[in-house]
């Protein structure tokens, strides 16, 4: 029976133990991986025989060939789900992995859940967003939940007048939420009585404002790196902005143009890229480090695990030192998890946010034994006190009694390491600065001070690419890190100290 060419799903091929397959060991699936390349750049549909008891023409597998990662590497098919079965026992030697998606660890705006119905309204409410010469803010973003625990309320977007309006159930709003994608902080507010108009004035970044990366970490009076050390950055991509200078990178995104690894227009890879590397208006933890951008996010949506493994795949090509992963799932992806080992194997360490998913267990690529997981931390006043990083103060609190971990942090044992992740000032497409909360954040500071700590060791840098070299970034990090007093589900061993701290 003919199969529904709409029941057709992307799935990786991947070889059984590496992420290359070799020649001498299993030479027949190193001849179909190499076929299989030929006919990526045609997009048209493959017929693969099968092998069934009474061989028919009828019995040939169809399948598009979407994407490749190497000659005899990685392969992404589209193929009638039906068929996988018949495909498993034709071609053996290959893993077959599905394709999914993952988003940037950043904390996003709250969202309802569950609308206000008409019959429900009993206050209307229009909102009005300035800055503090009354300069209308169009472009917020406005939560307003009057039943927080249920996610209920009503939500939207300011117009060119800084206005929106809103119908409500109640008269008061148990918590209001307000977000500026850029150049302002945001606002939160507990049990706020409506009235027909709510005028609220948001702050101005100040570069010079001490948020929790520069309590920590003095970024003005670090000197610039100078010794060689190579980060790539696999996000939404990077820049362009004054304060960032990228060496160059790649556009993994199947579709798009390869040589546009620049932001997509999000804004987090610029943001994470900034406090990893910028110089200038705000400085990150290693400025003066090498950076290398690798997109894998196409615009509002979500990252294929195969471009994921592509970039770090090139990341690998290109001799990068360290990897930054701002992103996560729930679930383990033993596709990515092989181009991990591959990177590591090549001696380079993989960073993964822990995920913000308000503590539950540290996501994926994260809680893999071979990456570094990052939770996110914030310090009291580093924040002004109606931003909306003032509800993500939550216990525990560290040996300093300012220090928690963010409520939204995801924990558990496979946490390495804590680093700064609430309220954090950084570079944003077109020259703009941010303000993002996340183990999107944390993940870069840590991978940063992990680039500068480095810097000072040139004779670890400069050791074969292979797993030992690997191994001893670890092990002297290791030597860098001071418990900041959280637990070890909460912070890991703790967080990484500049070099020059005792």
């Amino acid at each position: 029976m003919k199969k529904n060419n709409s029941d057709s799903k992307n799935y990786i091929l991947l070889p059984v133990f590496r992420t290359n397959v070799n020649k001498q060991d299993s030479p027949n699936v190193a001849r179909f991986l190499s076929m299989l390349s030929n006919s990526v750049e045609q997009s048209s549909t493959v017929s693969l025989a099968s092998r069934n008891m009474h061989q028919r023409a009828s019995d040939d597998i169809p399948v598009v060939v979407l994407d490749s990662i190497e000659t005899q590497g990685a392969k992404l098919i589209s193929i009638n789900a039906e068929e996988l079965a018949n495909f498993r026992f034709s071609y053996p030697g290959l893993r077959i992995i599905k394709e999914k998606f993952y988003r940037p660890a950043v904390c996003l705006p709250k969202r309802i859940l569950l609308q206000v119905e008409q019959a429900e309204i009993k206050t209307a409410v229009t909102v009005n967003i300035t800055d503090p010469e009354g300069n209308a803010l169009a472009g917020t973003t406005v939560v307003i939940f009057t039943d927080f625990a249920a996610s209920k309320g009503a939500s939207g977007v300011t117009d060119a007048k800084g206005v929106i309006a809103l119908s409500l159930d109640r008269t008061t709003a148990e918590r209001i939420y307000i977000y500026a994608n850029h150049s302002y902080w945001g606002y939160f507010k507990k049990d706020v009585a409506l009235t027909a108009t709510l005028s609220i004035q948001l702050t101005p970044i100040a570069l010079d404002y001490k948020d929790s990366l520069r309590y920590f970490y003095d970024t003005a009076k670090l000197p610039k790196i100078t010794q060689k050390v190579r980060v790539g950055i696999i996000d939404t991509g990077v820049g362009p902005h004054r304060d960032l200078v990228v060496s160059g990178g790649k556009n993994l995104v199947r579709g798009e143009k390869e040589t546009d690894y620049q932001d997509n227009g999000e804004g987090h890879g610029t943001h994470v890229g900034g406090i990893i590397g910028a110089y200038g208006g705000v400085n990150g933890v290693a400025a003066g480090v090498e950076i290398r951008s690798y997109r894998v996010f196409p615009k509002d949506k979500g990252a294929s695990n195969f471009d994921i493994m592509k970039a770090i795949n090139q990341a690998v090509t290109d001799q990068c030192d360290l990897i930054n992963m701002s992103l996560g799932e729930s679930q383990v992806d033993e596709g990515i998890t092989s181009y991990i080992k591959e990177a590591y194997n090549a001696g380079i360490v993989c960073f993964a946010a822990n995920g913000n998913d308000n503590r539950s267990p540290v996501s994926f690529p994260a809680n893999d034994s071979l990456a570094i997981a990052v939770s996110a931390m914030g310090r009291l006043n580093t924040f002004p006190p109606d931003s909306v990083e003032s509800g993500s103060v939550q216990e525990p609190y560290g040996t300093d009694k300012d220090n928690f971990i963010a409520d939204f942090s995801n924990i558990g044992p496979e946490t390495d390491l804590t680093a700064p992740g609430v309220g954090i000032i950084s570079t944003y497409p077109n020259d703009l600065y941010a303000v993002m909360d996340g183990t999107s954040m944390a993940c870069p500071a840590a991978t940063g001070m992990a680039a500068r700590i480095l810097a000072g060791n040139p004779d670890i840098l400069n050791l074969p690419r292979n797993q030992t070299r690997a191994d001893e970034i670890v092990k002297y990090l290791s030597v860098n890190i001071k418990s900041m007093g959280f637990g070890n589900l909460f912070e890991g061993k703790g967080m990484l100290q500049p070099p020059t701290s005792k």
